[in-house]
C-alpha cells in the first residue's frame, strides 16, 4: 500500500516526460535480378538416383547405431577416400533400436532387422527384416519377425548368410537363444532353431551354423538343404568365461575364425568343414607386451583384409575390465606365419577398426571422438578424418561390394 506522503507526492509531481529515441534505419538496397543471366531451369522432383551394381572398393557402410537414445539409427553408405564432404556420402536408410545389419556380397540387396514399440519407447514390440535394394536404398520387403531378435551392441555376427547366399541366419535371444533360417529366394521363414546357451551366427560349411556358447564350447547346427535342423553337435569347451574369456568378435579368414583372449591369445576355429573344429591358439603379445599390460580392446576390435592379414586393436594400458576401452595402436599379422608384420598408430584412439577392400585396402578407425579416422595401414599416415556425416556413435563399419 501507498502511504499518504507517496500519495501526495505523485499527485502534485510533474507527470514524467517520455524519453523517445528516433529510429534510424539503413536504407534498403533493391536486389534486381540481373536480366543478362538466363533463367534457372525448372527443377524436377521425384529423381531417384541409382548406385552402381558394384560398388568401388572404399566405399563402406557405417552402422550409426544413436546409441544415446537408440533411436533414429541409420546405416550411411559412404566413400572412405572422398576428399569432397558434399559428394562423400552416397545414401543412407533407417535403424532403428539397434537394428542388426548385413550386406552379402554378391546379392543386390542388403538386410537389415530392427524392432519397434508401438508408441515410440513403450507398447508391444515387434520385429521386422527388411531387405532393401542397394541400388535404390529403396525397400524391397518388410517380413515380421517371428522371434525376439538378438538386441547388443553392434556386432558383424548377429546375422550370417550360408556360403552360397541362399539362406539367411538372424540370431535370436528372447532370452532363450535360437536362431531363425530365411530363404532369400523364396522369402519365407524356413525354421526358428533352439541354441540353448550359444548365441550369434558364424557361418559353417555349405549348410551349418556354428554359435557360441556360454561355458566355453561351440555348437554346430547342421541343416538341410531348404534349411530345417538336421542335427547338432559341440565342440569341447577351448576357454574358460570367468579365467580366460574370449572377445566373440572374430576376425574370418578363408574360413578360420581367429577369437582373440582378453589377455591376448589368438584362439583359431576352422569353420570350413560340416562341423567346426578348434585349431589350437598362440600369443599376439610377446611375453615382456605382456608384462607391460599390452591388450586387445575395443567394441569391433578385428577385421581381415583381402590380403589375408589380420587387423586387432591394441591398449598399452589394459586391465581386466578394459577390453571395451579401445586401443592407442592397431597391429597387423600374417596368419600364416603368426607373426606380427606391422604396428600403426591410431592418432585419435581407436574405439572400433575396419579394412577396406582391395589390394591397397585403408583403416577405418572409429575414433574417441566418434569420427572416422582413414589411415594408410602400410604407412601409418592419417589420410583424413570423417566428421559431421552425422555420426553420433559409428560403432560399426563395414566392407561394402
Amino acid at each position: 500500500m501507498l502511504t499518504a506522503m507517496q500519495l501526495s507526492a505523485c499527485s502534485t509531481s510533474e507527470p514524467p516526460t517520455a524519453m523517445v529515441e528516433e529510429e534510424t534505419s539503413a536504407p534498403t538496397q533493391e536486389i534486381v535480378a540481373d536480366p543478362s543471366l538466363p533463367p534457372l531451369p525448372i527443377e524436377k522432383i521425384g529423381i531417384i538416383e541409382t548406385l552402381p551394381q558394384a560398388f568401388p572398393e572404399s566405399w563402406i557402410y557405417i552402422d550409426e547405431a544413436s546409441f544415446m537414445s537408440m533411436f533414429g539409427g541409420k546405416m550411411i553408405l559412404m566413400d572412405a577416400l572422398e576428399p569432397k564432404h558434399s559428394e562423400r556420402i552416397k545414401g543412407m536408410v533407417d535403424k532403428n533400436l539397434i537394428g542388426n545389419f548385413l550386406a552379402p556380397k554378391t546379392r543386390n540387396e542388403f538386410y537389415v532387422i530392427e524392432s519397434f514399440h508401438e508408441r515410440g519407447s513403450r507398447g508391444e514390440k515387434t520385429d521386422w527384416l527388411v531387405i532393401y535394394d542397394k541400388q535404390t536404398l529403396s525397400p524391397i520387403k518388410e517380413i515380421k519377425w517371428p522371434k525376439t531378435r538378438l538386441t547388443a551392441l553392434p556386432r558383424r555376427h548377429a546375422m550370417a548368410t550360408s556360403p552360397d547366399e541362399k539362406l539367411l541366419y538372424v540370431a535370436n535371444f528372447s532370452p532363450a537363444a535360437s536362431f531363425t533360417v530365411f530363404d532369400l529366394d523364396t522369402r519365407e521363414v524356413v525354421e526358428s532353431i533352439e541354441t540353448p546357451g550359444c548365441v550369434l551366427t558364424f557361418a559353417t560349411g555349405k549348410r551349418s551354423i556354428t554359435s557360441i556358447c556360454s561355458n566355453g564350447s561351440l555348437m554346430t547346427t547342421v541343416l538341410t538343404e531348404q534349411g530345417h535342423k538336421k542335427r547338432q553337435e559341440f565342440i569341447a569347451p577351448f576357454f574358460d568365461t570367468d579365467e580366460t574369456p574370449i572377445f566373440e568378435r572374430p576376425a574370418i579368414i578363408d574360413g578360420i575364425a581367429y577369437f582373440p583372449s582378453f589377455t591376448g591369445e589368438l584362439h583359431q576355429v576352422d569353420l570350413n568343414g560340416e562341423f567346426a573344429k578348434y585349431l589350437g591358439k598362440w600369443s599376439l603379445v610377446t611375453e615382456q607386451e605382456a608384462s607391460a599390460n599390452w591388450r586387445p580392446g575395443g567394441l569391433a576390435l578385428t577385421d581381415s583384409d583381402e590380403q589375408g592379414l589380420f587387423y586387432v586393436i591394441m591398449n598399452p594400458e589394459g586391465f581386466d575390465g578394459s577390453q571395451t576401452h579401445g586401443g592407442a595402436q592397431i597391429w597387423i599379422f600374417d596368419v600364416k606365419t603368426k607373426k606380427r608384420i606391422n604396428v600403426v598408430d591410431a592418432p585419435n584412439w581407436a574405439v572400433s577398426m575396419s579394412v577396406t577392400r582391395g589390394k591397397e585396402p585403408v583403416l577405418v578407425v572409429t575414433n574417441g571422438e566418434m569420427g572416422l579416422d582413414i589411415i594408410n595401414p602400410r604407412t601409418g599416415e592419417l589420410i583424413q578424418t570423417l566428421s559431421d556425416f552425422g555420426n553420433i556413435t559409428p560403432l560399426v563399419v563395414y566392407k561394402a561390394y
